[in-house]
This record gives C-alpha cells, sequence and structure tokens, in this order.
C-alpha cells in the first residue's frame, strides 16, 4: 500500500505506547535512509552480525552508552502486523525479571511438520494453560514437539531482554544444540538462561516469502475495505 515494509513494524512498534525510543537496527543504507525520511530513528550495524541479538546489542551500546534503559523488546523486520497489545504484554513480563521473555501460539495443523515454523516445548502451572498464562521454555525445534501432545506451540519471532541478560548472551559461543536446530534460542537455555514464555492467541504474519507477502497485501486490503465500510455506515 505504498509504505515500507520496515515502517509497517515500525508503526506497531509505535502502537505499544511504551513511551521508550524506537530504533531500527539495519546494516543497510536503503533502510536506514527509509526509516530516517518517515520521520523514524535508525542505527547502522556492522553487515557481520550473524544474529538479531547480536545486531540489536551493538545497536542499543551506541543508543544508550550509558545504560539509561534495562529491557529491550526486539521486533523482527519481517513482523509487519505485530500487535501492541502483543508487544505491551511481552513487555510487562520482562519488566521486572533477569531473563529473556518470548511468545507462543498454538499451531495449526499444517504448520505442525513445517520446518520453517518453530516448535516449542514449554511448561506451565496449568496443566491447560489460557491466553496470556507465562510459562518457560523447555526446548525448541523445528519438529514436531513433544511428541503425543494435543498443543504443540508454534514459537512467534518476538523477544523481550532483560539488558545484563543479553550482554550475558552475547559473549557466549553457539552450542552444540543451537547448530543442530539452527536457533539460537537454544544457546541461552544450555547455557541455564531462562526464557519465559507468553502464550497468545495471536499470530501475526511472517513476510519471508512471496505467498506471505501477498497474503499480507491482502489483509491490508481487507483492513482498508472494512474501515471505507463503517465510514459509511
Amino acid at each position: 500500500n505504498g509504505t515500507p515494509l520496515i515502517m509497517h513494524v515500525f508503526q506497531s512498534a509505535k502502537n505499544a505506547a511504551l513511551n521508550i525510543p524506537i530504533l531500527v537496527a539495519t546494516d543497510d543504507e536503503k533502510i536506514l535512509n527509509v526509516v530516517i525520511k518517515n520521520g523514524g530513528k535508525a542505527i547502522m550495524t556492522n553487515s557481520s552480525h550473524e544474529s538479531g541479538s547480536d545486531r540489536i546489542h551493538e545497536a542499543i551500546n551506541k543508543f544508550d552508552p550509558a545504560r539509561r534503559f534495562k529491557k529491550i523488546i526486539h521486533l523482527q523486520g519481517d513482523l509487519p502486523n505485530v500487535s501492541k497489545k502483543l508487544i505491551s504484554n511481552l513487555a510487562k513480563v520482562v519488566l521486572n525479571q533477569k531473563c529473556i521473555a518470548t511468545p507462543i501460539v498454538k499451531a495449526s495443523k499444517e504448520e505442525i511438520h513445517d520446518p520453517n515454523v518453530v516448535k516449542c516445548v514449554a511448561s506451565f502451572q496449568n496443566e491447560n494453560p489460557e491466553i496470556d498464562d507465562v510459562g518457560r521454555a523447555l526446548y525448541f525445534s523445528r519438529s514436531k514437539v513433544p511428541w503425543g501432545s494435543e498443543n504443540i506451540w508454534h514459537h512467534l519471532g518476538i523477544y523481550a531482554w532483560d539488558r545484563e541478560i543479553l550482554d550475558e548472551f552475547i559473549k557466549l559461543e553457539p552450542s552444540p544444540l543451537e547448530k543442530s536446530e539452527k536457533l539460537e534460542q537454544l544457546r541461552a537455555l544450555e547455557a541455564n538462561i531462562e526464557i519465559k514464555i507468553l502464550l497468545t492467541n495471536e499470530k501475526p504474519i511472517g513476510i519471508d516469502t512471496i505467498d506471505d507477502l501477498k497474503l499480507f497485501e491482502d489483509s491490508l486490503k481487507f483492513e482498508l475495505n472494512k474501515f471505507n465500510y463503517e465510514k459509511k455506515k
């Protein structure tokens, strides 16, 4: 709809109204210029980073060397319609705890055996957890886990970090399980860093393929038509 993808993500962060700076960390001047042109803040980072956690660590240290900010919400640049509710609820989980926090949602039948959809083995106090319950992560995999469970959880690539935990995490070498599954959050679990899990019923569209892009474009058209209809009423 004439708006760069990164600015859709930026607007989603803005909608959360957490009253904290919103930064785009990138190694691409095109993205940097688009964000600045549209009134946002962007920080150029090293092109050699292999993970988003390394990139945001460099960005926050450049932006805030005095360490005034203790918590970080880490959004991915390909999640344009992540909701303000999900962002703010995740912020609440990490607010008074030294941990990593990340959301999960129930996987669809099509997603269960899709290796591009990361699954999470999570432990909750209640046997039948409800939306907005908080648990802890035991494992992440591209395979269907745990075997025999009715609830297979789809991990959403959004994180809330305690800054000291982020400092600790980026010093660690890639771990054996991380290399095997190609999932960096396993590095944290292998280092005994706690990952809190927020159960949600939301499933923002992650744009990894042309089909994903079409899905998002269709959702934008639907929302626009809905808005125009309500306006006419």
